[in-house]
């Protein structure tokens, strides 16, 4: 269907490359300025891009500006270290200039007249954006635009040709038609959400890494730059997988969640809070993936040492303890967290590969409530914590 404009809003379906090219070449032909805003009603997200005379000046928005801004600086800029907590403390800082969210090439530009970057390596960082962006509006099913003629970025460093951009976006979004991937979303970060059955078909060293891999932190475009390779080719190594139950492919959040000072948001602070307490990290991982995806708040703790510690400030509502850890076991762990008024009630589950009567009586002795087995399936997993929470 071709484009229609309701309201000053121009509503376009299936925004293909000819559609974007066909918009931008007759934005440049009217030589307008100001920042082109797309949304999309499905998935309420908004890009925007900022035009010079129908050159782009700079693009931003969608669901992980922080997350792209870290691949960016990886990708076209690493002499530039990327710290979160330096730009967590820069962000705060300017809270009042986010609202126009151009704090980015603010940057790049203060980085080109301090020479730490150059013009050129600038210009490939506002390429990068500008490509990833105009592939996640081609992805989208519909997109309404709408053009603040009001709101004019003043270019500093050098402008992006549109045509250059979409015509090589064209070739990648080829790739991903003939692949038959154009439904899964690069934003979305790949679990594991059968352990069992994937060590069943992968090797000890191969399913060790890929849970470290695969741990529910990064996205399909994380793991191509970490990995050095497309995120095209990262989606078709793990659809079979993903295809077969073993893999999912999950929503996360920004690296940085921006909140603004009038609009705090605890919309997942009435969440029931698990606690795993298991020296291994690739335990802690697992659980993290299954318990996050089921809806809940997780709490890991590796260092048995800091366990009472951790929990008493963190007060969990239920808590997933390791038996075999090393300074001290998981029975006296459970005897003296019973010890505290705090978690007189609290269930408290033994992960065990032994689950025999004399290790049952230990536990029960011990204070545990249940026990659920080392090698975790996520069902199992999932319905402890219903039997023991409810449905909070």
């Amino acid at each position: 269907m071709s484009p229609k404009n309701t309201s000053n809003n121009l509503i376009i379906r299936e925004f293909t490359v000819a559609k974007q090219i066909k918009l931008f070449i007759s934005l440049q032909e009217a030589h307008l300025s100001g920042k082109l805003t797309f949304s999309d009603p499905l998935k309420e997200q908004e890009w925007h891009v900022y035009l010079y005379l129908g050159d782009i000046v700079y693009a931003t928005g969608g669901v992980h500006p922080i997350r792209r801004w870290q691949r960016n600086l990886i990708l076209n800029l690493p002499q530039v270290p990327f710290q979160l907590s330096n730009l967590q403390a820069e962000l705060t800082q300017r809270r009042a200039d986010l609202s126009d969210n151009i704090w980015e090439y603010e940057q790049l530009a203060d980085w080109v007249d301090r020479q730490t970057i150059t013009p050129q390596q600038a210009k490939n960082a506002i390429a990068f954006v500008v490509s990833e962006i105009i592939f996640d509006l081609t992805q989208a099913k519909q997109v309404i635009c709408r053009l603040n003629q009001d709101n004019v970025l003043v270019p500093t460093l050098e402008l992006i040709q549109p045509q250059s951009v979409i015509t090589q976006l064209e070739q990648v979004w080829s790739c991903w038609q003939e692949a038959q991937v154009t439904d899964r979303l690069p934003n979305m970060a790949p679990v594991i959400l059968q352990p069992k059955q994937l060590q069943e078909k992968t090797s000890i060293s191969a399913y060790q890494s890929l849970c470290k891999l695969l741990n529910g932190n990064r996205t399909l475009r994380d793991l191509s730059v970490q990995l050095r390779t497309s995120p095209l080719q990262v989606i078709c190594s793990l659809l079979p997988y993903i295809q077969s139950g073993i893999f999912g492919l999950v929503d996360i959040p920004d690296l940085l969640e921006i909140i603004s000072p009038h609009q705090e948001n605890y919309e997942h602070q009435d969440r029931p809070l698990i606690a795993c307490v298991d020296d291994s990290p690739m335990v802690s991982h697992l659980m993290e993936q299954i318990i996050g995806m089921a809806g809940y708040r997780f709490l890991a703790v590796n260092d048995p040492r800091d366990a009472a510690r951790v929990l008493i400030s963190s007060q969990p509502d239920l808590i997933f303890l390791d038996i075999v850890m090393p300074t001290i076991s998981g029975y006296d762990l459970c005897a003296k967290l019973r010890q505290y008024p705090e978690f007189a009630q609290t269930p408290i589950i033994f992960l065990t590969s032994n689950s025999g009567l004399i290790d049952r009586f230990r536990a029960r002795m011990a204070g545990s409530s249940d026990f659920l087995r080392k090698t975790v399936d996520a069902d199992e997993l999932v319905q402890k914590i219903v039997e023991h929470l409810g449905n909070r």
